[in-house]
C-alpha cells in the first residue's frame, strides 16, 4: 500500500529516486499515465491493468469514454523502475505535469501521485480550507464501524 507523501529532486535527465519503502509495492515495473488533476499517476502493473479493464469495458461509441481512454492510455508509459528506485520520466508526462526541478509524491493507496509543487499547493489549499472540505466531504459514509 502506498502512503505518505514526500518531496524529491529531478535530476536534469528528468530522473528522479523513490524512497526505498515505495519500491518493493511498486515492483521492477511500473506504469506512468496522466492524472485528473494535472499531475501523473505511477503504479504497479497490476493497478494498471485493473483500471484498463474498466476502462476497456466502456463503450467506444461514447465520446466521454474516449476521452477517458485518450487520458489514460494515450499518455501511459512503461516504465523500468531501477533497484535504487530510480526512474526516468518522460519529456511529454513532465511538461504535462508541470515538472522540472522537483516533485512531490503522494500515496494514494493503490497508486502514488506525482505533481510539481505548484500544483500540489493548489490541492494544499483547498485541503485547508476546512469550511468547504466538511461540507464536501459529507457525502461519502467515512466511518470505523
Amino acid at each position: 500500500m502506498f502512503f505518505g507523501k514526500c518531496n524529491l529532486p529531478v535530476s536534469d535527465k528528468s530522473q528522479f529516486t523513490l524512497p526505498s519503502n515505495y519500491l518493493d509495492a511498486l515492483g521492477g515495473t511500473a506504469f506512468l499515465t496522466q492524472g485528473f488533476d494535472q499531475n501523473l499517476l505511477l503504479m504497479p502493473k497490476s493497478a494498471f491493468e485493473s483500471l484498463y479493464s474498466k476502462v476497456r469495458s466502456t463503450s467506444i461509441s461514447d465520446p466521454l469514454a474516449r476521452l477517458l481512454s485518450r487520458l489514460f492510455l494515450g499518455g501511459a508509459s512503461e516504465l523500468a523502475v531501477e533497484k535504487t528506485g530510480s526512474i526516468e520520466l518522460p519529456g511529454n508526462l513532465c511538461k504535462y505535469a508541470g515538472i522540472s526541478t522537483e516533485l512531490i509524491v503522494v500515496g494514494q493507496g493503490e497508486y502514488l501521485e506525482i505533481w510539481s509543487p505548484e500544483h500540489w499547493q493548489g490541492q494544499v489549499n483547498r485541503l485547508n480550507d476546512f469550511n468547504a472540505t466538511t461540507h464536501q466531504f459529507e457525502k461519502f459514509d467515512i466511518s470505523l464501524t
